[in-house]
């Protein structure tokens, strides 16, 4: 694929559908916004289930790399962010299973990893809820809890990213709320 820049192009202006039709064109520009929209989002999901803001980024950057390398893939009509959290959820749980083949991603959390990922979870989302969600829900269960509430994902998308059918996703989501409710009581 040849990239071309183009000087008349208003990339923050197109719309994502757009922007995939032109990088698929090989219009760099146009994937470079596809970039710059997403980058940040993904990294913050990859922060919080890796052991540092290094490894997120560059996890963050492989997914990206990825994507560019099968946006031919990409279904006219999906989302284009859940697209990329789906890629970047895949590589998660790839990485994973390379560097520590029985571990789970929580225990990729330990020490003081946990600690620093956890203050900066403070700063972004209502701490003490997501510690006793990380520490009460299965890892799926927490994953689908973090996609709907803090990405704003739908159950379709949810589904899509993590692989599953959306009742398997419903179902993930009702323990979930059901297993939290007790601590939501307590904290209020």
């Amino acid at each position: 694929m040849t990239l071309e820049y183009s000087p008349q192009f208003d990339p923050a202006s197109t719309e994502d559908a757009m922007l995939v039709s032109m990088a698929r064109s090989g219009h760099r520009e146009a994937f470079d916004e596809i970039d710059r929209r997403y980058r940040g989002r993904i990294c913050r999901y990859l922060r919080r289930h890796t052991n540092g803001l290094a490894h997120a980024e560059e996890l963050a950057q492989q997914t990206l790399i990825r994507a560019f390398e099968v946006i031919d893939q990409l279904r006219l009509g999906d989302r284009v962010g859940a697209w990329l959290y789906r890629i970047a959820y895949r590589l998660l749980i790839d990485d994973s299973r390379k560097r520590r083949p029985h571990a789970t991603l929580d225990a990729d959390l330990a020490g003081t990893a946990r600690q620093a990922v956890d203050s900066l979870i403070v700063e972004e989302e209502k701490a003490d809820l997501w510690r006793i969600a990380r520490q009460t829900l299965s890892q799926d269960e927490y994953v689908a809890v973090e996609l709907r509430y803090v990405e704003n994902f739908n159950i379709a998308e949810i589904a899509n990213i993590m692989s599953r059918s959306q009742v398997s996703v419903r179902v993930l989501l009702h323990r979930a709320r059901n297993r939290l409710l007790p601590h939501l009581s307590d904290q209020s």
